[in-house]
């Protein structure tokens, strides 16, 4: 894997050699060829980890190296209203003491999008990230509405694991009132189950990953209230797989809710409705019925004061327990501050509940089983003029309390990084 890797990573800086002779731009700006700019850059930063074990116990300390190579990538023309953008990137963590938790980390995006939503607009997403600790690329495509609500990924443990995602959309504006849509998602996560051989030294009793799949198929339907706001329902249908389950849990969905568009200082979406949801285990008339919500919002305060928060639940397949599930429900809320041109703060947090269905067993015992896990991130980031160099800094704060205590830990660290990029 390393010697390929290498030898694309050779590949890339060749090519980039002769595309720096036929086109003209400046640090900052990235590569323009034709409609596309092309955006290499290269992350470097330390890491001090309070807990590089996530045990409850016996917390052990270490700092780490991981410097990251990636393109970012986008392409947008006029005549035919195609935009394309994306990412590519790789990274080798290494830990000065703990070296049997040194980690690569590789992955994709791909966001195209035809057409500018007045008619008609089609969109397609493709991300892949492999992965063993948080999800740091999830946000590339937070962005789109069709990465949300897929099979989650659970990554409280942290094992070495896969995340897949697809989505695809077609809306049309029927008249001046009425929009349709109609998409498609996809999710999956599998499960190397290598992560044992470096928890091992730890003995911590981390049961086995289960790949999960996850299909959905969407229709909504937006009526035009005012000039901006919509009223809307979504008709929600989806199968969800779990690895050595035969045969699929079924899942139904309806909600109605606000959208509003087009102000300058606040932007909303919320909805609420029920969701049916029924596990091959259960016959039609088990399935069970819950409360369905998503909401977000995105409040302008000032041109340098911006807050962001939103919510969501849903019902899958459980990563660890053959055949069982789990109720989740996830909250978060964000702010960001721009001081300057140059230099900007932000500050997140996050909330998560998952909720087991059937009691679980660990070590001979055998109870309910819910999770609570707590994220807070603050950054203050500074950008040099020309946009070619980032420093930043960052601190997270990551706890999980659960009613099984192999599961909590409590986990702090403090980055200090810079992005050069083109």
């Amino acid at each position: 894997m390393r010697r390929c890797l290498h030898f694309f990573a050779a590949l890339a800086g060749f090519y980039f050699s002769l595309l720096l002779r036929f086109t003209v731009a400046g640090p900052g700006d990235g590569i323009v060829v034709g409609s596309w700019v092309l955006s290499p850059y290269v992350e470097l930063n330390t890491t001090y980890d309070s807990n590089v074990y996530k045990d409850y116990q016996d917390e052990i300390a270490d700092w780490f190296f991981e410097p990251e190579l990636g393109l970012r990538f986008s392409s947008a023309a006029e005549t035919n209203r195609i935009s394309i953008r994306g990412n590519v990137y790789y990274s080798d963590r290494q830990y000065q003491q703990e070296k049997n938790r040194a980690f690569n980390t590789y992955g994709d995006h791909i966001t195209l999008r035809h057409g500018n939503g007045q008619r008609a607009l089609i969109e397609l997403i493709q991300s892949f990230r492999h992965l063993d600790d948080n999800d740091r690329h999830a946000a590339d495509i937070e962005g789109s509405m069709l990465s949300a609500e897929m099979v989650e990924d659970s990554n409280t443990l942290d094992l070495e694991r896969d995340v897949h995602q697809l989505g695809a959309e077609v809306s049309r504006r029927m008249s001046d009132k009425l929009n349709l849509a109609l998409a498609y998602r996809y999710a999956g996560v599998q499960y190397e189950n290598e992560t044992h051989d470096r928890l091992d030294p730890k003995q911590l009793g981390v049961p086995q990953g289960l790949n999960l799949d996850g299909h959905i198929l969407e229709l909504n339907g937006a009526l035009g209230l005012t000039d901006k706001t919509d009223a809307f329902v979504t008709l929600r249908y989806g199968q969800q797989y779990q690895e050595d389950t035969p045969g699929a849990a079924k899942l139904s969905t309806i909600r109605v809710g606000l959208n509003s568009h087009g102000t300058d200082k606040l932007m909303y979406t919320a909805a609420i409705g029920i969701e049916r949801y029924q596990r091959p285990i259960e016959s039609e008339a088990d399935a069970d019925i819950y409360f369905s919500f998503n909401a977000s919002a995105d409040w302008f305060i000032t041109e340098k004061l911006t807050f962001r928060c939103g919510g969501f639940n849903g019902t899958q397949f459980s990563s660890f327990y053959l055949g069982n599930g789990m109720e989740y429900i996830s909250g978060w809320a964000g702010m960001g501050y721009r001081w300057k041109p140059s230099i900007t703060f932000s500050v997140r947090g996050v909330y998560r509940r998952d909720d087991y269905l059937d009691p679980v067993t660990h070590l001979g015992e055998t109870k309910d089983r819910m999770d609570d896990r707590v994220e807070g991130h603050a950054r203050v980031d500074y950008v040099a003029p020309g946009g070619f160099l980032r420093l930043y800094l960052e601190g997270t704060y990551d706890e999980v309390d659960s009613n099984f205590d192999f599961v909590d830990y409590v986990d702090q660290r403090i980055m200090l990084g810079a992005i050069i990029r083109y």
